[in-house]
């Protein structure tokens, strides 16, 4: 079993080449013999992101992330090891019944296969079935053709109040997973499962890679139910779909060459700028653009333009705010353009066609003249009072910043600061004064908050990461460690969870090393933590035998100094002189037997940093 379940592991990770599976999230260009990129796991401004082919291995050198193929899904998509490994077995075609009786349970994996399935069965009754004639008229009014529906894969949920839920039902399809993605409801006192979404358009929602991860559901106009339900209703959160992170039509627009890319507000927007050759464009799931976003979008755009596009009368609202404090505390040139006459992009691209929406993309200009444009009236710009209140909104964003940020952001602050400076005719020395002040009144919260987070930090003890570092250094090692060193002995949580695993898989027969924890541990930094102890470990030059040794001692040491200081306690109190010198004797066992050495290791070996 054991056997299996490790050749399945190489079998898989060995048909998953790490360029072209990140190649799928991170746009990768070759430099050399390696692929370089910009980091996904931070805000990356030049790209640091490596990807090395020879030794299937990726490592940003700003943040610190690294590691195999599996590491970067686990990482990336927020699964653990089990979930990991379906995605890429599914992706390689590689059957998981070779997971010999070991196979995990239903998760992430049979969620999308499922969801996919649902997404196919929604398009297919809006072609073919009767009761969706009123959605196929509202999609022609609408003036989306055959070809643009069929290439996004569009859909119908019917009115009745169980289709899908019977449908899935007959397919043998997980309840609960169906539960989990909101595709599903569980009726009162368990009679039966009803459809979450009914009489609805259907939008699949894909992410990056292509795979359908949720729906939005636009209601009918002339359902019944359109007074009294939402518009627009979305899959709720879950293990594929969190809303606050989604981009509809990212999949596609991840590829245009445009050097922009359009934010709009709705799914129609985006099928018709598609309709009309424009695909540079994607939708928030009627949220405001947030840093989130801002990051799938560098991604994709490292050195392109952001443009936020706005109704004609949307442009006073909070979310140009929103605009505003992305522009100050983002790395992205973020603007913002508005339609002419109230009308949103489908509108105009019917009515007006491909080139009246470029000229208006064309015609954006950034966050803070957006802001500034909205605040200052023409020809009330000499109002005293409309220049101070118009330079506190603008500084309260910016006080938003870290005092301290990053040098590409602390530049352009400074530009900031300048331009605004310039425009509403104060001196810049008065507009950096005013921002300190705001600042200020900032920092106890800031400060209270900070301290509370250090709080609640437990850093390793030196010998007990120099145990780790051994361990998976040399995992012949663990059989004796379990016999000497209990995980109770342990106090940090994190490596006391990892020296269990390793006992573990030692116990079960298994190799006891990082590879052999993968599947047991589902904390994505405690294993990337564990990589950085086996690499410290592996780079040293001492015996690791002896240096075990020792370590083994200081953990004796450890064990007896309790007992050590009781003696030491009765020796000072002890009346009787048979009795201090037998507790002398007893002392001075103890303090032998552990071993001689005054240090855990003779040869230093640098230390990561603590978790």
């Amino acid at each position: 079993m054991a056997d299996g379940w490790e050749s399945l592991k190489k079998q898989v990770k060995e048909a998953s080449d790490i360029v072209d599976v990140v190649g799928t999230y991170v746009a990768l260009r070759q430099q050399g013999a390696r692929y370089k990129g910009l980091c996904p796991f931070h805000q990356d401004h030049n790209p640091s992101f490596d990807v090395d082919p020879r030794r299937q291995y990726f490592r940003c050198w700003s943040c610190g992330k690294k590691g195999d193929v599996y590491d970067f899904i686990q990482e990336h998509e927020r699964v653990d090891f089990r979930e990991a490994l379906e995605l890429l077995a599914r992706r390689a075609n590689i059957s998981l019944e070779k997971m010999s009786g070991r196979r995990p349970g239903p998760g992430r994996s049979v969620m999308l296969e499922q969801v996919g399935q649902a997404a196919a069965w929604y398009h297919d009754c809006l072609l073919r079935s009767p009761a969706a004639e009123p959605a196929r008229q509202y999609l022609g009014e609408r003036g989306l053709v055959a070809s643009t529906i069929h290439d996004f894969s569009i859909g119908y949920a019917p009115a009745t109040g169980d289709w899908f839920a019977r449908r899935a039902a007959s397919a043998g399809f997980s309840t609960d997973l169906l539960l989990r993605v909101g595709l599903i409801g569980e009726r009162n006192e368990g009679n039966g499962f009803y459809d979450r979404f009914r009489d609805r358009i259907m939008f699949p929602i894909r992410n990056p890679a292509g795979q359908i991860i949720g729906f939005g559901g636009r209601i009918l106009p002339q359902s019944p139910q359109a007074e009294r339900a939402p518009k627009y209703y979305n899959s709720p959160e879950s293990e594929l779909f969190h809303k606050s992170e989604v981009l509809y039509g990212i999949d596609r627009a991840k590829s245009a060459t445009d050097g922009y890319l359009a934010v709009v507000e709705g799914y129609t927007d985006v099928l018709m700028a598609h309709q009309h050759g424009i695909t540079a464009i994607v939708s928030t799931m009627g949220t405001a653009l947030n840093s989130k976003h801002v990051k799938q979008l560098r991604r994709y755009l490292p050195n392109g333009r952001v443009i936020l596009v706005f109704d004609a009368d949307e442009g006073g609202d909070s979310g140009v705010d929103r605009a505003l404090e992305i522009f100050v505390t983002e790395e992205v040139d973020l603007a913002i353009a508005t339609l002419p006459d109230g009308m949103d992009p489908c509108d105009l691209l019917v009515q007006r066609g491909p080139d009246a929406f470029r000229q208006a993309l064309g015609a954006a200009v950034d966050a803070l003249d957006f802001k500034l444009n909205r605040l200052l009236s023409p020809g009330a710009s000499d109002g005293i009072e409309e220049r101070r209140r118009a330079a506190d909104l603008v500084l309260g964003v910016l006080a938003l910043v870290p005092e301290r940020p990053r040098q590409s952001i602390a530049l352009k602050q400074e530009l900031v600061v300048n331009r605004l400076a310039q425009r509403l005719r104060f001196r810049e020395e008065t507009v950096w004064a005013r921002l300190k002040e705001l600042r200020s009144q900032r920092r106890p919260a800031r400060a209270s908050s900070e301290k509370s987070g250090a709080s609640r930090t437990q850093r390793a003890g030196a010998h007990e990461q120099q145990l780790l570092q051994a361990l998976l250094a040399e995992p012949r090692l663990v059989s004796e460690a379990r016999r000497e060193v209990s995980p109770e002995e342990i106090e940090h949580p994190g490596i006391r969870q990892l020296l269990q695993g390793l006992y573990d898989l030692e116990a079960r027969g298994e190799t006891p090393d990082l590879e052999g924890l993968r599947g047991l541990i589902t904390n994505p930094a405690l294993m990337q933590k564990a990589r950085d102890w086996q690499e410290v470990g592996g780079r040293s030059t001492a015996d690791r035998f002896e240096w075990f040794r020792q370590l083994l001692a200081e953990f004796g040491r450890k064990r007896a100094r309790p007992q050590a200081e009781e003696l030491q306690t009765r020796l000072q109190s002890a009346h009787d002189h048979t009795e201090a010198v037998e507790l002398l004797r007893r002392l001075q066992e103890q303090t032998v037997a552990p071993g001689r050495s005054t240090s855990p290791r003779s040869t230093p070996v640098p230390e990561p940093g603590g978790i």
